[in-house]
């Protein structure tokens, strides 16, 4: 996915490898059965989150189910 338009028309760029916008976030319960155990990158990958971040407004766009369905869209409360 290379870019995502904001609620405030801005565009979210996601082609850059690695992107400034772009964040990974992992449940700490998902995160927890890798302690003490040797981590093979593509399964922790494939148990994070991508998070979008709009550096116009601040809103974070979280991808829960991946790029095919709708992202969650969270602002900052004023």
């Amino acid at each position: 996915m290379p870019k995502i338009r904001c609620i405030c028309d801005d565009v979210i760029s996601l082609s850059e490898i690695p992107s400034s916008n772009q964040y990974l976030m992992i449940a700490d319960v998902s995160f927890e059965k890798y302690f003490d155990i040797e981590i093979k990158a593509e399964e922790l990958y494939s148990e994070m989150k991508i998070v979008a971040h709009c550096p116009n407004c601040g809103r974070l766009h979280v991808f829960y189910n991946g790029f095919d369905k709708e992202a969650v869209i969270y602002r900052i409360d004023e």
